[in-house]
């Protein structure tokens, strides 16, 4: 019979012991190396169930708790699984198809911000892959998962409060059906971005259970920050005597793990700004990249509110960062009629190096703000939402979706537990002929937005504003122009300079035809009209 070594990096603690289904649950010894408690058993192929019984210097009592690095957990037993297979432990025995595809570079990129458990039908992995033709039609070549790491059980929520790094939340399924959701991603050169905690744990994560004071903050991090979520990662301390730092290398580990496990694209970093570490974000970068070797990698960081000192073209440590302020100006200036923040607007159409959303799982949905009225997709309603998406889509930064505005989903997140409420795609929404336009408003603009190299590049130029009219035009090129405008007063005949070329120009969407003379051109302008202007050669 095989023998098979089980470890427990636990430097403060006095003894340890392994149980498991494998020792009818009694206790083997370990032996402490280096602050690491080991010990090898014989053990057969199969899954196991175990755990660790640990007992704390000056305390009498044992307590159970499972493996930090359990890469299965079964959260109805609280136990750890280990899988053996010809005597060697596995995690599963998916075959990789798709690894050779080129993926898309960063700049390129259309992100959808999925959660599992209410994107799929049936909640789970394999209902995503069931989907996965539906986002290459609307276009999208990147998906961003909410958490996936267990946390809360069996319980419906969103993952951020982490404790098993390395195991799935096993309603989602399985490691082999996650993999093959990337693995279909790849065939379809869709990017796998996960969004993961780096800043905080659940307060029964293994971890805090060992020793509190170890891998965390023995107070909180920031006392005077409103945001505070569980125990906090203590990245800054250094364990003299193991020569290391233990928060530092746990999230490293569990960084590389998931890279060369399951081959993803990118990773958000939740709470960035509470974490207040631009060291182990470096870090964290520059695993994941010398895992993922040459295809493609994003690292993206959540700072509300944003700031550019994060961001690597500035010397920070991540690609880019979440932009709450683009979401928050574009409803401000929708949501309130004949409000018009033109230095606001202009910066965030022009800002580099941020990820530009009107939703996201941490907003209300723009549609449902829009719809304060209760006129939910009547003509202004609409035309205030297209407006939004021409402008998320011709500003410089990455454009993100989150599920279910493409097809019109206008309910309310409310204040209380968001997490924990159920909010199932609502795909009878693409039956009604309103939100099927909705839809393809999407679509047109994200193949606006992939067949035009200029709008993926950092060039903007206003050429035409007007504060008291509500009017701004910018170009991303010398033949591509968006004239937008943020009042409900109709203008006939409005004139605008400046236009770089003379010739025949063609709204993208509408396809109606203008004739720029004497570099002006003179538009009828609607209520929140906005205009993707091509030069016809």
């Amino acid at each position: 019979m095989p023998t098979i070594d089980f470890t427990l990096f636990a430097p403060t603690i006095a003894e340890a012991s392994l149980i498991g289904s494998f020792s009818e649950w009694k206790g083997i010894p370990m032996n402490l190396e280096h602050g690491t408690f080991h010990c090898s058993i014989e053990i057969s192929d199969g899954d196991h169930e175990y755990k660790f019984r640990i007992r704390r210097h000056n305390e009498d009592n044992w307590i159970d708790v499972t493996d930090p690095y359990v890469t299965k957990y079964d959260p109805t037993k609280n136990t750890g699984i280990i899988t053996i297979k010809n005597g060697k432990k596995i995690i599963d025995e998916y075959s990789w198809k798709h690894d050779d595809i080129k993926l898309p570079d960063n700049k390129d990129l259309i992100i959808y911000e999925m959660y599992v458990a209410d994107f799929a039908v049936n909640g789970q992995f394999s209902g995503v892959i069931e989907k996965l033709d539906y986002l290459s039609d609307l276009g999208c070549n990147a998906i961003e998962l909410l958490p996936i790491q267990e946390s809360m059980g069996m319980d419906h929520d969103w993952g951020y409060l982490p404790r098993h790094f390395l195991a799935f939340k096993t309603t989602y399924g399985s490691s082999a059906d996650f993999k093959q959701l990337v693995d279909e991603c790849h065939r379809r050169k869709i990017r796998v971005i996960i969004d993961a905690v780096f800043n905080h744990t659940a307060t029964d994560c293994p971890l805090a259970m060992i020793d509190r004071n170890y891998w965390y903050y023995k107070e909180r991090h920031n006392p005077d920050d409103p945001c505070y979520w569980g125990p906090e990662f203590n990245f800054e301390y250094h364990d003299e005597q193991q020569n290391l730092k233990p928060a530092w290398k746990f999230a490293t580990d569990v960084v590389r793990y998931w890279i060369s496990e399951y081959h993803l694209d990118g990773i958000r970093f939740d709470a960035a700004k509470e974490m207040d570490n631009y060291d182990i974000l470096r870090e964290l970068d520059n695993v994941a990249r010398s895992v993922r070797g040459s295809q493609p990698f994003l690292t993206a960081a959540e700072y509300v509110p944003e700031t550019p000192a994060i961001i690597k073209a500035n010397g920070g440590p991540v690609d880019v960062c979440w932009s709450s302020t683009f979401h928050g100006v574009v409803a401000n200036n929708l949501v309130d009629e004949n409000k018009f923040e033109l230095d606001l607007i202009k910066y965030i159409i022009s800002a580099p190096d941020y990820i530009n959303y009107l939703s996201c799982h941490d907003n209300e949905r723009l549609l449902f703000l829009l719809d304060k009225n209760g006129n939910l997709f009547d003509d202004k309603t609409f035309i205030c939402m297209r407006l939004a998406i021409i402008i998320l889509f011709t500003s410089v930064g990455i454009p993100f979706i989150f599920q279910g505005e493409e097809i019109g989903d206008a309910r309310e997140w409310g204040n209380e537990d968001q997490n924990k409420k159920i909010f199932p795609m609502q795909w009878d929404l693409l039956k009604n002929d309103r939100n099927r336009s909705l839809f393809n408003t999407w679509k047109q603009l994200i193949e606006l937005r992939k067949k035009r190299g200029e709008l993926r590049e950092k060039v903007v130029n206003f050429i035409h504003e007007h504060l008291n009219n509500g009017v701004l035009v910018y170009t991303r090129s010398q033949e591509l122009i968006v004239i937008t405008y943020f009042f409900t007063e109709e203008k006939s005949d409005y004139e605008i300079n400046n236009i770089p070329q003379n010739g025949k120009w063609i709204d993208w969407l509408s396809k109606n035809e203008y004739q720029v003379d004497d570099n002006t051109l003179k538009t009828n302008l609607g209520p929140y009209d906005a205009k993707v202007l091509i030069l016809q050669k």
